[in-house]
Protein backbone atom coordinates (compact mmCIF):
# COMPACT_ATOMS: atom_id res chain seq x y z
CA UNK A 1 0.00 0.00 0.00
CA UNK A 2 1.83 3.05 -1.27
CA UNK A 3 0.62 6.57 -1.73
CA UNK A 4 1.68 8.96 -4.50
CA UNK A 5 4.86 9.86 -2.60
CA UNK A 6 5.95 6.24 -2.54
CA UNK A 7 5.43 5.96 1.21
CA UNK A 8 3.73 3.06 2.92
CA UNK A 9 0.38 4.35 4.11
CA UNK A 10 -0.13 2.62 7.44
CA UNK A 11 2.26 3.45 10.24
CA UNK A 12 2.17 3.28 14.03
CA UNK A 13 3.16 6.44 15.84
CA UNK A 14 3.68 6.59 19.61
CA UNK A 15 3.02 10.29 20.04
CA UNK A 16 3.38 10.73 23.81
CA UNK A 17 6.33 12.30 25.58
CA UNK A 18 9.56 10.51 26.35
CA UNK A 19 9.96 8.95 29.82
CA UNK A 20 6.50 7.41 29.42
CA UNK A 21 7.37 3.83 28.57
CA UNK A 22 8.63 4.43 25.04
CA UNK A 23 11.47 1.91 25.33
CA UNK A 24 9.00 -0.77 26.36
CA UNK A 25 6.70 0.21 23.50
CA UNK A 26 9.60 -0.14 21.10
CA UNK A 27 10.34 -3.60 22.50
CA UNK A 28 6.68 -4.59 22.09
CA UNK A 29 6.65 -3.46 18.46
CA UNK A 30 9.80 -5.47 17.78
CA UNK A 31 8.33 -8.54 19.48
CA UNK A 32 5.47 -8.32 16.98
CA UNK A 33 7.98 -8.39 14.14
CA UNK A 34 7.41 -4.76 13.20
CA UNK A 35 10.31 -2.59 11.95
CA UNK A 36 10.51 -0.07 14.79
CA UNK A 37 12.51 3.14 15.22
CA UNK A 38 13.19 4.43 18.73
CA UNK A 39 14.94 7.80 18.67
CA UNK A 40 14.53 11.50 18.10
CA UNK A 41 15.14 12.01 14.37
CA UNK A 42 11.61 11.13 13.26
CA UNK A 43 10.10 13.95 15.36
CA UNK A 44 10.87 16.60 12.75
CA UNK A 45 8.48 14.79 10.36
CA UNK A 46 10.65 15.80 7.40
CA UNK A 47 12.97 12.81 6.92
CA UNK A 48 10.93 10.84 4.41
CA UNK A 49 13.67 8.26 4.02
CA UNK A 50 13.52 7.46 7.73
CA UNK A 51 9.72 7.48 7.76
CA UNK A 52 9.71 5.14 4.78
CA UNK A 53 12.13 2.69 6.41
CA UNK A 54 10.17 1.79 9.54
CA UNK A 55 6.59 0.97 10.48
CA UNK A 56 6.67 2.15 14.11
CA UNK A 57 8.07 5.29 15.74
CA UNK A 58 8.55 6.28 19.37
CA UNK A 59 10.53 8.44 21.82
CA UNK A 60 9.03 11.91 21.96
CA UNK A 61 6.27 13.93 20.36
CA UNK A 62 6.08 14.79 16.63
CA UNK A 63 6.55 18.41 15.63
CA UNK A 64 3.73 18.19 13.10
CA UNK A 65 1.10 15.61 13.96
CA UNK A 66 -1.24 16.79 11.22
CA UNK A 67 1.48 16.27 8.61
CA UNK A 68 2.07 12.67 9.67
CA UNK A 69 -1.65 12.04 9.62
CA UNK A 70 -1.91 13.54 6.14
CA UNK A 71 1.09 11.73 4.62
CA UNK A 72 0.22 8.37 6.20
CA UNK A 73 -3.56 7.97 6.14
CA UNK A 74 -5.05 5.00 8.00
CA UNK A 75 -2.16 5.02 10.47
CA UNK A 76 -2.51 4.25 14.17
CA UNK A 77 -1.61 6.73 16.89
CA UNK A 78 -0.83 5.80 20.49
CA UNK A 79 -0.67 8.47 23.19
CA UNK A 80 1.38 6.86 25.93
CA UNK A 81 1.00 8.69 29.23
CA UNK A 82 2.41 8.57 32.74
CA UNK A 83 1.54 10.08 36.12
CA UNK A 84 2.74 13.69 36.09
CA UNK A 85 4.90 13.52 39.22
CA UNK A 86 6.66 10.30 38.21
CA UNK A 87 7.20 11.68 34.70
CA UNK A 88 8.86 14.85 35.99
CA UNK A 89 11.17 13.00 38.35
CA UNK A 90 12.14 10.58 35.57
CA UNK A 91 13.03 13.50 33.29
CA UNK A 92 15.07 15.21 36.01
CA UNK A 93 16.95 11.97 36.69
CA UNK A 94 17.60 11.54 32.97
CA UNK A 95 19.19 14.99 32.81
CA UNK A 96 21.37 14.21 35.84
CA UNK A 97 22.53 10.97 34.20
CA UNK A 98 23.40 12.88 31.02
CA UNK A 99 25.47 15.32 33.05
CA UNK A 100 27.24 12.50 34.89
CA UNK A 101 28.09 10.86 31.57
CA UNK A 102 29.24 14.17 30.06
CA UNK A 103 26.70 13.92 27.24
CA UNK A 104 24.43 16.73 28.40
CA UNK A 105 24.20 19.53 25.84
CA UNK A 106 23.90 23.01 27.27
CA UNK A 107 21.78 25.71 25.74
CA UNK A 108 18.26 24.26 25.76
CA UNK A 109 16.30 25.93 28.59
CA UNK A 110 13.44 23.48 28.11
CA UNK A 111 15.72 20.51 28.84
CA UNK A 112 17.25 21.42 32.17
CA UNK A 113 16.83 20.61 35.87
CA UNK A 114 15.33 23.96 36.83
CA UNK A 115 11.98 25.18 38.09
CA UNK A 116 11.42 27.16 34.91
CA UNK A 117 12.01 24.05 32.80
CA UNK A 118 9.69 21.91 34.94
CA UNK A 119 6.91 24.50 34.81
CA UNK A 120 7.30 24.60 31.04
CA UNK A 121 7.12 20.78 30.84
CA UNK A 122 3.89 20.71 32.80
CA UNK A 123 2.18 23.43 30.76
CA UNK A 124 3.38 22.09 27.42
CA UNK A 125 2.32 18.54 28.24
CA UNK A 126 -1.08 19.73 29.44
CA UNK A 127 -1.74 21.68 26.25
CA UNK A 128 -0.36 18.98 23.97
CA UNK A 129 -2.42 16.17 25.53
CA UNK A 130 -5.59 18.25 25.28
CA UNK A 131 -4.82 19.05 21.65
CA UNK A 132 -4.28 15.37 20.79
CA UNK A 133 -7.47 14.31 22.57
CA UNK A 134 -9.41 16.93 20.64
CA UNK A 135 -7.73 16.07 17.33
CA UNK A 136 -8.74 12.40 17.55
CA UNK A 137 -12.02 12.93 19.39
CA UNK A 138 -14.09 11.48 16.54
CA UNK A 139 -11.61 8.80 15.46
CA UNK A 140 -11.58 6.09 18.15
CA UNK A 141 -10.37 3.43 15.72
CA UNK A 142 -7.20 5.40 14.96
CA UNK A 143 -6.26 6.48 18.46
CA UNK A 144 -5.42 4.86 21.79
CA UNK A 145 -4.44 6.33 25.15
CA UNK A 146 -2.47 3.97 27.36
CA UNK A 147 -0.47 4.21 30.58
CA UNK A 148 2.27 1.73 29.80
CA UNK A 149 4.02 2.16 33.16
CA UNK A 150 0.99 1.28 35.32
CA UNK A 151 -1.56 -0.67 33.28
CA UNK A 152 -0.79 -4.38 33.36
CA UNK A 153 -3.06 -4.81 30.33
CA UNK A 154 -1.31 -2.12 28.27
CA UNK A 155 0.42 -4.54 25.90
CA UNK A 156 -2.80 -6.45 25.28
CA UNK A 157 -4.72 -3.22 24.68
CA UNK A 158 -2.11 -2.06 22.18
CA UNK A 159 -2.07 -5.39 20.35
CA UNK A 160 -5.85 -5.49 20.07
CA UNK A 161 -5.83 -1.88 18.89
CA UNK A 162 -3.36 -2.86 16.16
CA UNK A 163 -5.50 -5.79 15.06
CA UNK A 164 -3.53 -8.66 16.58
CA UNK A 165 -5.15 -11.71 18.13
CA UNK A 166 -6.35 -11.81 21.72
CA UNK A 167 -3.31 -13.78 22.86
CA UNK A 168 -1.72 -12.78 26.12
CA UNK A 169 1.03 -10.22 25.63
CA UNK A 170 3.25 -9.39 28.57
CA UNK A 171 4.29 -5.78 29.06
CA UNK A 172 7.98 -5.50 28.15
CA UNK A 173 9.78 -4.06 31.17
CA UNK A 174 12.55 -2.08 29.50
CA UNK A 175 14.55 0.86 30.79
CA UNK A 176 12.68 0.85 34.09
CA UNK A 177 14.64 1.76 37.18
CA UNK A 178 13.50 0.65 40.63
CA UNK A 179 11.78 3.46 42.50
CA UNK A 180 14.14 5.62 44.49
CA UNK A 181 13.36 8.62 46.64
CA UNK A 182 14.12 11.69 44.49
CA UNK A 183 17.00 13.82 45.74
CA UNK A 184 16.11 16.82 47.87
CA UNK A 185 16.87 19.31 45.10
CA UNK A 186 14.41 17.58 42.78
CA UNK A 187 11.75 17.47 45.49
CA UNK A 188 12.18 21.21 45.99
CA UNK A 189 12.02 21.93 42.25
CA UNK A 190 8.77 20.00 41.89
CA UNK A 191 7.25 21.42 45.07
CA UNK A 192 8.03 24.99 44.07
CA UNK A 193 6.75 24.42 40.53
CA UNK A 194 3.48 23.00 41.81
CA UNK A 195 3.00 25.91 44.16
CA UNK A 196 3.68 28.53 41.50
CA UNK A 197 1.33 26.84 39.03
CA UNK A 198 -1.27 26.28 41.78
CA UNK A 199 -1.56 22.58 41.05
CA UNK A 200 -3.25 20.53 43.80
CA UNK A 201 -1.28 17.57 45.09
CA UNK A 202 -3.82 15.04 43.83
CA UNK A 203 -3.38 16.25 40.25
CA UNK A 204 0.29 15.26 40.34
CA UNK A 205 -0.99 11.67 40.05
CA UNK A 206 -3.00 12.44 36.91
CA UNK A 207 -1.55 11.02 33.72
CA UNK A 208 -3.26 13.09 31.00
CA UNK A 209 -3.82 16.66 32.14
CA UNK A 210 -4.32 18.92 35.17
CA UNK A 211 -7.84 20.42 35.30
CA UNK A 212 -6.56 23.25 37.47
CA UNK A 213 -4.34 24.50 34.65
CA UNK A 214 -7.26 24.47 32.23
CA UNK A 215 -9.30 26.47 34.74
CA UNK A 216 -6.46 29.00 35.09
CA UNK A 217 -6.34 29.46 31.31
CA UNK A 218 -10.07 30.02 31.14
Amino acid sequence: FLNMMGLRKKKIFAIGYNKSGTTSLHALFQSLGLPSYHGTKWRECNDLGLLRSFDCFSDGIPHDLEKLDRIFPQSKFILQVRELEAWIYSRLSHIERERAANIYQEGNPLWDATEEAVKSWIKLRNNYHLFVLSYFSERPNDFLVVNFTKDAEAANKICRFLGYSSSIYINPDKNKNPYKQPPKKHLEIVSNSMRELKIPQQEMKYDIYCPSLVSEQN
